[in-house]
């Protein structure tokens, strides 16, 4: 709860497009005497923005991947919330999900500031503010679909409240958290562009709100809601993304381009902008799991913090000659000694050639995708056969991407069939961006999944009520009795 009370703390925005982090901060001004002019909003809206910068480690990476069965730890770092998210041993006490929910609600409450106030500012060019508020509903829309995603029922709050109002919102259910979704990335779409040019590149788009869009409405028609007639609307928005190729997004030539700190804003529909040089606005990703000991030719400060593998089931799951394995991980590793080493880590968005520009760990300039082409096309054709079975179509869309990958096509399958193909396409082509465990979810497919190989590996079975976190053990006890905890964490 303290944290949707959050302090708009102006004198720390700063901007998070490459392009535009040069903006001078903002400092000795307060909430009241702030917001006057369309510079102050733009030096808002990029505040918003700046809370981007925490939403891969934590909810692409903790919440997601080392959720899922694409991700190992060994009992030996049990101590860590890594651990503990990996062998669902969660107690609401653990220090990630209360980073979550702050995160969260922090970009929301800077959103909120902003589209509490745009409209009393007198802007020379009213596309530009329609436009800036599409931008802030789509940042507040995606932040409200991670809380959602993890906790289900959370707080609704549309607008700048007080302390005390604060403690009059309880957690309202998961159905209206994904209406208002649908509503704000629905208006976000109409105000928002297709592309941007020079220094707004990197901005939330038209078409990332659709395909935002299209992944609500995937996530309402499958488990636990079983809205079946979403599936419609996921195509219906869906098709529009397609539509716009080379208009709006690029099919990058190979896998293993999408992944270079030079294809920044080339490949993504959306992505976290990242900077390196030292200023705090770097990419902690692509250090966070690699061997405490490579190389520095490779990398010349080492892993970040987690110590947890690629699993053996994610590793053995790669169809022979599929290229987008050894760009995702590795086996091997050169050490410091220059001995080749026996260890599985992610490498997926270790570009070496960048790595001279580094200045820490977690200083790495490369961007975080939040929505690839790939993820709507594979979407897409899951809709579709959802609704229509494996049409030609759809088989199409899947057989460019495992094309790509030096692949083989598929033809000749059931809708069953497809279902477990799409399963496995997606888990490959977007492993380690924070997608895969909200997919074995919405398709009803976690337990199944998930179940045998938390047997081999932790000697445990989980039930529905752990496919959803805990509120956060501080949330709780702002106020006793606001809100209820998730079943099964009492």
């Amino acid at each position: 709860m303290k944290y949707i009370i959050a302090i708009f703390c102006i004198s720390i925005l700063a901007a998070c497009n490459k392009d535009f982090l040069d903006t001078a901060p903002i400092s000795n001004q307060n909430e009241s005497s702030f917001y006057k002019t369309e510079n102050d909003i733009v030096q808002a809206v990029s505040g918003v923005y700046n809370k981007l910068l925490t939403f891969p480690d934590v909810n692409n990476l903790y919440l997601s991947e080392v959720r899922s069965n694409n991700y190992y730890v060994d009992r030996q770092d049990a101590a860590r919330d890594y651990f503990s998210l990996s062998a669902f041993e969660i107690t609401s006490a653990l220090g990630t999900l209360q980073t979550a929910w702050t995160n969260d609600y922090e970009m929301i409450e800077r959103a909120n500031q902003v589209l509490d106030r745009i409209d009393e500012i007198s802007f020379t060019d009213t596309t530009k503010r329609s436009r800036m508020k599409g931008e802030c509903k789509f940042l507040r829309a995606l932040a409200y679909f991670e809380l959602v995603k993890a906790f289900g029922a959370v707080p609704l709050i549309e607008h700048t409240v007080s302390s005390e109002e604060a403690l009059s919102y309880p957690r309202v259910g998961a159905d209206t958290i994904y209406n208002f979704i649908v509503s704000e990335l629905t208006a976000a779409a109409s105000l928002l562009p297709n592309s941007y040019s020079g220094t707004d590149k990197g901005r939330a788009t038209k078409l990332a709100a659709l395909g935002i869009l299209g992944r609500a409405y995937m996530f309402m028609a499958g488990y636990p809601f079983n809205k079946t007639e979403n599936y419609s609307n996921a195509i219906q928005v869906f098709r529009q993304v397609l539509d716009a190729e080379n208009n709006g997004w690029t099919f990058a030539p190979t896998y293993a381009e999408i992944f270079k700190t030079s294809s920044d804003n080339k490949y993504y529909l959306f992505e976290v902008q990242y900077l390196s040089g030292g200023k705090g606005l770097g990419n902690p990703v692509p250090g966070e799991v690699i061997p405490l000991d490579m190389d520095t030719k490779i990398t010349p400060y080492g892993a970040y913090y987690m110590q947890g593998v690629p699993s053996d089931d994610l590793i053995n799951s790669f169809e022979a000659g599929d290229k987008r394995e050894f760009v995702i991980l590795d086996t091997v590793y050169r050490n410091k000694s220059g001995v080749m080493t026996q260890r599985s880590y992610f490498k997926k968005y270790l570009d070496s050639s960048a790595a001279a520009s580094i200045l820490s760990s977690s200083d790495w300039g490369i961007n975080f995708p939040i929505l690839r082409p790939e993820d709507v096309m594979l979407m897409y054709a899951q809709a579709v056969n959802e609704t229509s079975g494996p049409t030609a179509e759809a088989l199409s869309i899947v057989n460019r991407i495992r094309t790509r990958a030096g692949l083989t096509g598929i033809s000749g399958v059931s809708q069953s069939e497809f279902r477990l193909i799409l399963e496995t396409e997606r888990r490959h082509e977007l492993a380690w961006e924070g997608i895969y465990w909200g997919d074995l979810i919405r398709t009803g497919r976690c337990l199944d999944v998930m179940n045998p190989w938390l047997q081999t590996n932790y000697s445990k079975s989980i039930d529905v009520t752990q496919e959803l976190y805990p509120v956060p053990q501080s949330e709780m006890q702002i106020k006793p009795g606001l809100y209820y905890q998730n079943p099964g964490y009492q």
